[in-house]
């Protein structure tokens, strides 16, 4: 063989892997394209099953307190899971003076329907970013629920649907 042959075949192959590989790249290209846009899929499935759930906890959740299903009992035994919940300061997903806040309503006895107010928005800003670390979480709600009721019977006020900023 002389060597314009061996060139000619070498050049021949070389053309078909570099062609083979450019092809194959865009294949694989076009597959992790395919695959991210099927786990982003997932992940947006994922989030709107999460939302359903927490939703249907915090309605629970509203809905015994409501009902008036708490005892005065059950109602310490929730504030004192407050208190727990909320001195796990590294991974609280409230800021510390939102933390502080939670802690002086939930020491007071005798909420105004605005203390009942700001301690429902800080337990349900607690319930909705925490639920996934600990199912204590729906404890606050419950407890704020309490108290929020209690809040609007002992001082006359007729409870209403949450307000747009507080769901």
């Amino acid at each position: 063989m002389d060597i314009v042959t061996i060139l000619s075949t070498i050049a021949t192959v070389a053309v078909a892997v570099g062609t083979a590989t450019y092809w194959l790249g865009g294949r694989l290209a076009r597959i992790e394209k395919d695959i991210e846009a099927l786990r982003s899929e997932m992940r947006s499935g994922f989030n709107r099953l999460t939302n359903a759930i927490t939703n249907t906890n915090v309605i629970t959740i509203e809905y015994l307190g409501l009902r008036g299903i708490l005892d005065p009992n059950e109602a310490r035994f929730l504030r004192t899971v407050i208190k727990g919940l909320a001195s796990t300061v590294t991974t609280n997903p409230l800021t510390e003076a939102e933390r502080r806040r939670l802690l002086e309503l939930v020491d007071k006895d005798d909420l105004t329907i605005e203390e009942a107010e700001e301690l429902y928005r800080l337990a349900r800003k607690l319930y909705r970013e925490y639920i996934e670390e600990t199912p204590d979480a729906a404890y606050a709600l419950l407890y704020a629920t309490y108290k929020r009721r209690e809040a609007y019977m002992r001082h006359g006020g007729q409870q209403t649907k949450p307000s747009k900023t507080q769901s």
